[in-house]
Protein backbone atom coordinates (compact mmCIF):
# COMPACT_ATOMS: atom_id res chain seq x y z
CA UNK A 1 0.00 0.00 0.00
CA UNK A 2 2.64 2.57 1.12
CA UNK A 3 4.41 1.67 -2.32
CA UNK A 4 1.06 2.70 -4.06
CA UNK A 5 1.38 6.12 -2.35
CA UNK A 6 4.52 6.95 -3.19
CA UNK A 7 4.37 6.17 -6.54
CA UNK A 8 1.20 8.26 -6.68
CA UNK A 9 3.01 10.95 -4.53
CA UNK A 10 6.14 10.97 -6.67
CA UNK A 11 3.80 11.09 -10.23
CA UNK A 12 2.03 14.18 -9.15
CA UNK A 13 4.79 15.87 -7.70
CA UNK A 14 6.42 15.44 -11.07
CA UNK A 15 3.64 16.85 -13.20
CA UNK A 16 3.39 20.45 -11.32
CA UNK A 17 7.28 20.39 -11.25
CA UNK A 18 6.97 20.75 -15.49
CA UNK A 19 4.50 23.35 -15.72
CA UNK A 20 4.70 25.47 -18.75
CA UNK A 21 6.86 28.87 -19.27
CA UNK A 22 4.83 32.11 -19.30
CA UNK A 23 4.26 33.72 -22.76
CA UNK A 24 6.97 36.48 -23.76
CA UNK A 25 5.41 39.66 -24.53
CA UNK A 26 6.79 43.36 -25.18
CA UNK A 27 3.43 46.09 -24.49
CA UNK A 28 4.44 49.20 -26.09
CA UNK A 29 1.61 51.96 -24.45
CA UNK A 30 2.04 55.04 -27.04
CA UNK A 31 1.19 58.64 -26.04
CA UNK A 32 0.19 61.58 -27.96
CA UNK A 33 1.84 64.38 -26.92
CA UNK A 34 -0.66 65.19 -24.70
CA UNK A 35 -0.04 62.47 -23.00
CA UNK A 36 -3.36 60.34 -24.58
CA UNK A 37 -3.07 56.66 -25.33
CA UNK A 38 -3.13 56.54 -28.78
CA UNK A 39 -5.31 54.04 -31.02
CA UNK A 40 -3.98 53.15 -34.81
CA UNK A 41 0.07 54.66 -33.90
CA UNK A 42 2.81 52.32 -35.94
CA UNK A 43 5.62 50.42 -33.61
CA UNK A 44 8.56 49.37 -35.12
CA UNK A 45 11.34 47.29 -32.73
CA UNK A 46 14.54 46.48 -33.38
CA UNK A 47 17.33 44.59 -32.01
CA UNK A 48 19.72 46.87 -30.73
CA UNK A 49 23.04 45.22 -32.08
CA UNK A 50 25.84 47.64 -29.88
CA UNK A 51 23.98 46.22 -26.68
CA UNK A 52 24.22 42.13 -27.76
CA UNK A 53 20.71 42.06 -28.94
CA UNK A 54 20.63 39.72 -32.01
CA UNK A 55 19.07 41.18 -35.08
CA UNK A 56 15.41 41.33 -35.25
CA UNK A 57 12.73 43.72 -36.84
CA UNK A 58 8.81 43.91 -36.51
CA UNK A 59 6.33 46.06 -37.08
CA UNK A 60 2.35 46.31 -35.77
CA UNK A 61 0.08 49.34 -35.11
CA UNK A 62 -1.74 50.21 -31.50
CA UNK A 63 -5.13 48.90 -30.60
CA UNK A 64 -7.96 50.66 -29.36
CA UNK A 65 -6.44 51.09 -26.28
CA UNK A 66 -3.34 52.61 -27.84
CA UNK A 67 -1.07 49.45 -26.81
CA UNK A 68 0.97 47.56 -29.12
CA UNK A 69 1.88 44.00 -28.39
CA UNK A 70 4.71 41.71 -29.63
CA UNK A 71 4.78 38.61 -29.17
CA UNK A 72 8.33 37.10 -28.70
CA UNK A 73 8.37 33.68 -27.72
CA UNK A 74 10.25 32.52 -31.26
CA UNK A 75 12.77 35.00 -31.03
CA UNK A 76 13.96 33.90 -27.18
CA UNK A 77 13.83 30.08 -28.25
CA UNK A 78 16.17 31.09 -31.12
CA UNK A 79 18.70 32.32 -28.27
CA UNK A 80 21.35 29.78 -27.31
CA UNK A 81 21.04 28.05 -23.94
CA UNK A 82 24.24 29.96 -22.10
CA UNK A 83 22.96 33.18 -23.32
CA UNK A 84 21.31 35.55 -21.16
CA UNK A 85 17.60 35.57 -22.56
CA UNK A 86 17.11 39.60 -22.24
CA UNK A 87 17.00 41.82 -25.78
CA UNK A 88 17.05 45.58 -25.87
CA UNK A 89 15.01 47.09 -28.76
CA UNK A 90 14.67 50.47 -30.55
CA UNK A 91 11.33 51.79 -30.79
CA UNK A 92 10.23 54.01 -33.60
CA UNK A 93 6.72 54.98 -33.32
CA UNK A 94 4.19 57.71 -35.29
CA UNK A 95 1.08 58.12 -36.19
CA UNK A 96 -0.01 60.51 -39.20
CA UNK A 97 3.19 62.19 -38.95
CA UNK A 98 5.83 61.44 -41.52
CA UNK A 99 8.93 61.26 -38.72
CA UNK A 100 9.23 59.01 -36.16
CA UNK A 101 9.71 59.29 -32.38
CA UNK A 102 12.64 56.75 -30.75
CA UNK A 103 12.78 54.94 -27.58
CA UNK A 104 13.74 52.14 -26.17
CA UNK A 105 12.57 49.19 -24.48
CA UNK A 106 14.18 45.71 -22.66
CA UNK A 107 12.29 42.40 -22.74
CA UNK A 108 13.33 39.38 -20.72
CA UNK A 109 12.40 35.92 -21.62
CA UNK A 110 8.87 34.46 -19.94
CA UNK A 111 7.60 37.67 -18.85
CA UNK A 112 5.40 40.39 -19.95
CA UNK A 113 7.35 43.61 -20.33
CA UNK A 114 6.25 47.06 -20.85
CA UNK A 115 7.71 49.76 -22.39
CA UNK A 116 5.88 53.75 -22.84
CA UNK A 117 6.48 55.90 -25.28
CA UNK A 118 5.22 59.35 -26.17
CA UNK A 119 4.93 60.44 -30.09
CA UNK A 120 6.60 64.25 -30.64
CA UNK A 121 4.52 66.54 -32.98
Amino acid sequence: MWIRYTLLTLVVSFLFACKSNEPSILKIFVRSNNFILTEGATVRIVGDLSKGTPEYFEETKTDGGGVAYFYLDEYFDSFSKDQDKVANFTLYARDSSVTYTVGEAKARANLTSTASITLEQ
